[in-house]
């Protein structure tokens, strides 16, 4: 799930800042409408602990995220409460790379000095009294702790997120159960995420400047990259983990000129899900933007355009599924959707029918999907902008004659609440369009895996391959990568 900026306080202090351009394209001619470099660094502060060694070259989610961390449009801050373990210098400069505070002085503020790795080391404070009122804040945390450890604890959470805030940092990456729980201190501008939601952020910061990264070493030394739409196919194909099945089905297809057909659907699937992911990282980017006309438009145009193609995805697979069986009638019969082309499939005896019966899942899923697409037919999903003191936002209003049944189908997979549905002000209902979205994508990507699984085995030739068979772009470590990168 890629996770939402904090927008709890007025516009912040940060500046543009123009990186130079790499020395490897420098006076290289560039065409009149490329994009220029990011227009800001990100900022990111984290707690040592969570990130990976120079020398870790295991595939996880921790030595990618290290290696993220290092880009050159990225400006990365180390934490730990303790301080380094090298410690300060003689003069109190403390590590390239590194937030250290200094030891308490009995002063309303406590010294804090920080260097990133360009440029020279910085002197401010953090506040005392928002770490005193969190040692204050009894039970909000550590209750498996002795009273003045679970102080001591909270005390350093609430200092650790000061030295977020005061150097200016986008996003403070920590898994501090404090400052994820009932906390009672303001964290102004600054996003807090654990390390997947990290690499959701921080994958959507680098592919916003046209860095389509597909691993980067823990040290910083580099790995591969690709193109923007071999990034999106890659990923496409992490999250169709069925999708060899349809493969082995093309083979198998007696019929003549059938697997050809099969071959012109499975590539029209994957192409809707491509396009659907790369419309949905312009949403996020529109979503995490001040919540201003221009945005709020944005995002209700790639709503429509996400619905289309996952929509899209959907009755290819149907039309897969018409063609690989021989079902009676005409392929543009097909549809999950409608009941007279599955009573045709189950006819057949063929289980796959059941998959979207009344009441299952699946047919929740569909329905939610089918209803909010049809209304590119008809009345538009809005959105309604309102203001929380200095949170601006714009959640979604569905249109009145599917409001019901759409809420219907929420409850039953998981609750409305799960899908961003929630009591707005002044009655009616308030729908986060980021959370929607998130819900949506992961419940149609299952939906289509399970129509795959359940394609029939006598027509499946052959077995999943390995996970490093095939084109090395789409390695087992390359589909890891970028499916955390996009937050699944």
């Amino acid at each position: 799930m890629i996770t939402g900026l904090t927008r709890s306080g007025p516009a912040t202090r940060r500046v543009p800042e123009w990186p130079e351009e790499p020395r490897s394209q420098a006076g290289t001619p560039r065409p009149l409408f490329e994009a220029r470099p990011p227009l800001r660094k990100l900022v990111v502060v984290s707690d040592s602990d969570l990130l990976a060694a120079p020398d870790d070259h295991g595939v996880t989610s921790a030595a990618l995220l290290t290696g993220l961390l290092t880009h050159p449009y990225i400006k990365l801050l180390r934490y730990r409460d303790e301080g380094p373990a090298a410690g300060l210098a003689g003069d109190g400069e403390p590590p390239r790379g590194w937030a250290c505070l200094l030891p308490p002085d009995g002063e309303e503020q406590r010294g804090l000095v920080y260097a990133h790795d360009s440029g020279g080391w910085t002197y401010t404070g953090v506040s005392s009294a928002v770490a005193a009122h969190a040692r204050g804040d009894a039970g909000a945390a550590y209750g498996d702790r002795p009273l003045e450890a679970a102080a001591d604890q909270r005390e350093r959470d609430a200092l650790a997120a000061d030295v977020a805030t005061a150097v200016e940092a986008d996003l403070f990456i920590t898994e501090r159960p404090y400052l994820f729980g009932e906390r009672k201190i303001h964290i102004p501008c600054v996003t807090l995420c654990r390390v997947p939601e990290a690499l959701s952020m921080v994958g959507l910061y680098l592919r916003s400047q046209g860095e389509y990264v597909l691993w980067r070493v823990a040290d910083g030394s580099g790995g591969p990259t690709a193109n923007e739409w071999l990034y999106y196919q890659i990923g496409a194909v992490a999250l169709l983990q069925e999708l060899w099945r349809w493969s082995g089905a093309q083979a198998a297809a007696p019929q003549q000129g059938t697997p050809d057909a099969l071959a012109g659907l499975t590539g029209a699937l994957l192409l809707r899900v491509v396009r659907a992911l790369r419309t949905r990282d312009s949403f996020h980017r529109a979503l995490n933007l001040p919540q201003q006309r221009d945005a709020v438009r944005t995002i209700l145009v790639d709503l429509d355009t996400i619905l289309v193609m996952l929509m899209g995805a959907v009755d290819a697979s149907a039309r897969f599924i018409h063609v690989l069986l021989a079902v009676q009638g005409d392929q543009r019969d097909a549809g999950w959707q409608k009941g007279g082309w599955r009573s045709r499939l189950a006819d057949q005896g063929q289980p796959l029918a059941a998959l979207f019966g009344s009441g299952a899942p699946l047919a929740d899923v569909l329905t939610i999907l089918s209803r909010l697409r049809n209304t590119v037919h008809g009345q538009a999903i809005q959105a309604t902008m309102r203001q929380n003191g200095q949170v601006r936002d714009a959640p979604l209003t569905l249109p009145a004659e599917h409001e019901s049944q759409v809420l219907a189908c929420m409850d039953n997979l998981g609750g409305r609440a799960a899908w961003g549905a929630r009591p707005g002000v002044g009655g009616g209902l308030a729908v986060d369009p980021g959370q929607f979205v998130e819900q949506l994508f992961s419940a149609v990507l299952r939906l289509l895996n399970a129509v795959m699984a359940a394609t029939p085995p006598a027509y499946v030739r052959g077995q999943q391959p390995d996970p490093d068979s095939g084109p090395r772009w789409y390695s087992e470590r390359n589909r890891l990568s970028v499916s955390w990168q996009l937050g699944f």
